[in-house]
């Protein structure tokens, strides 16, 4: 491997675990959001009976919208900042 390929790979492999550390905290960000605008605890399993279906596709639909922006932004930062860097 040159000494360009390893770069790359070290890049990736730090990209990779922003992203999935940042997940941990985008979870908790957004189950504190659903908590502060309804008062209620996040549904977090859709199959319980006490769970509505309009509450269970809500949830679905604002965790992935919440998550997959603030995933793409933390991704593109750490890329940007490791380019700065490398």
């Amino acid at each position: 491997m040159t000494k360009i390929e390893l770069k790359d790979d070290l890049k990736i492999i730090i990209i990779t675990g922003t992203a999935f550390v940042s997940s941990y905290a985008i979870k908790r960000l957004t189950e504190q959001v659903w908590l502060k605008i309804t008062h209620e605890d996040a549904p977090k399993n859709p199959a319980n009976p006490s769970v509505r279906w309009t509450e269970a596709i809500f949830w679905a639909a604002f965790t992935g919208a919440v998550a997959g922006t603030l995933k793409l932004l933390v991704k593109r930062g750490t890329k940007i900042q490791l380019d700065k860097l490398f």
